[in-house]
């Protein structure tokens, strides 16, 4: 899921209980590659209102991305990406996933 040229890693965190498990994580990445990673996530986008074609959601301080039953080796039924713009050439990309 990480892409290529990640940095800053944090390992992610697992919770769960009775509604599931959930699992979050950080890291830092190249602000022009953000994008076009967040585009080629596969699996069925949340469409909410504002969503570019790519359904990533274009907010000041950065972007965010919604995932219901994402494909591939990751076993989640939801995955939810948040970007911060860090600088003018980072962003601080936030994700947590759940599996209910």
């Amino acid at each position: 899921m990480l892409p290529d040229h990640a940095s800053d890693q944090q390992c992610p965190e697992l919770s769960g209980g009775l509604a599931g498990h959930t699992q979050s994580g950080t890291f830092r990445m190249s602000r022009a590659d953000v994008r076009p990673w967040l585009a080629s996530l596969s699996g069925e986008r949340n469409q909410p209102d504002g969503v570019g074609s790519d359904s990533v959601v274009e907010r000041k301080e950065g972007l965010a991305l919604g995932i219901l039953r994402p494909s591939g080796s990751l076993q989640a039924d939801e995955v939810r990406v948040n970007v911060r713009w860090d600088s003018e050439d980072t962003a601080v990309v936030t994700f947590e996933t759940f599996d209910y």
